[in-house]
């Protein structure tokens, strides 16, 4: 009693997409995190497996590419600018509103690298 009736099941494999490391940076550069997902939002620049196994909080990025973070060779300094945080002008430590009935000045924390 045998049966020469033969089931074929075709599987498709599944495509695999090669993995993409991500470091997520603030406005400074400095590293908010690491990760592989895709659905946070802000600045990244895509890494290679090698900086994110490093995984290292002492590096920052600058025009898209990671430095090593030297406290000695940078300089943060707190600018007047067209954005920013919004100041009475005659006291930067005075935080105001858009409504506030006082001379403001915008400040911006800006990074140099020496």
């Amino acid at each position: 009693m045998s049966d020469n009736n033969e089931e074929m099941f075709i599987w498709e494999a599944p495509i695999i997409e090669k993995p993409e490391f991500r470091l997520y940076y603030d406005d400074l550069g400095s590293v908010i995190c690491y990760t592989g997902e895709k659905t946070l939002e802000g600045n990244y620049i895509v890494i290679d497996a090698l900086a994110f196994a490093e995984g290292r909080y002492d590096v920052r990025v600058v025009d898209g590419r990671i430095i090593k973070d030297a406290p000695n060779a940078t300089i943060v300094r707190l600018m007047p600018s067209t954005e920013g945080t919004l100041c009475a002008a005659e006291d930067l430590s005075v935080i105001v509103g858009e409504d506030d009935d006082i001379e403001k000045q915008y400040w911006k924390l800006v990074v140099y690298e020496l």
